[in-house]
């Protein structure tokens, strides 16, 4: 017997040896398939009750999406597979579509749930290295700052040097020169210029 058909045979058994399965809920197919074992999915199996309603072989009751109550249909025909000629059992086709349908669905769920995190990951690598590019960017413009403004201040630098010695040649020049025009005049005009520089400080010391 395929495997279906001893799914359909167990839960007609266990519905006419324990009566109908309830839910107030409205789970009554997930505890119906918790009851009997059923090892597939929840697509599988509601499919599975569905075909077996449609035959005739139980009754739902159903409000809204909700299943409350699922019962063995009086005088139920046993859910054995019909056999052909050959002897030989037919193949539920549409059973079989709807786990394959299901199985399929299951692992492109999870083929996208693995996926989804190694794309972020890349996504996040490609920013970082984006940014880490820019902050490269802006540290040599920095650095190219920094060395154009110390070529400066050493550039000002030397001219100010430059200026002071100048500045210091001058003095000494303008020293010289009045110490020449000094040793120029005559003991008489040297003392007259002593007492005129004098009687200057003086008069400025009065002013005051």
């Amino acid at each position: 017997m395929p495997r279906t058909s001893a799914h359909r045979q167990l839960i007609v058994d266990y519905l006419n040896d324990n009566g109908p399965v309830s839910d107030p809920s409205g789970r009554a197919t997930a505890v119906l398939k918790e009851a009997v074992g059923y090892d597939k999915g929840d697509a599988g199996f509601n499919q599975l009750i569905a075909s077996m309603e449609k035959e005739g072989q139980i009754q739902r009751e159903i409000r809204g999406k909700r299943t409350f109550r699922i019962s063995s249909a009086s005088g139920a025909p046993a859910a054995v597979a019909p056999v052909r000629s050959d002897g030989a059992q037919d193949i539920d086709y549409d059973e079989l579509a709807a786990a394959l349908l299901a199985r399929t669905a299951q692992v492109l769920s999870s083929s996208h749930e693995a996926a989804e995190p190694a794309g972020w990951a890349r996504r996040r690598i490609d920013q970082l290295e984006a940014r880490i590019d820019e902050l490269s960017r802006e540290l040599a413009r920095a650095k190219a700052d920094a060395k154009a403004a110390a070529d400066e201040r050493d550039g000002l630098q030397g001219q100010l040097e430059a200026a002071s010695h100048n500045l210091e040649l001058l003095t000494d020049q303008q020293r010289a020169k009045g110490s020449r025009a000094a040793q120029r005049l005559g003991s008489d005009e040297q003392a007259l210029l002593y007492e005129l520089q004098g009687h200057r400080r003086r008069s400025a010391g009065r002013g005051t």
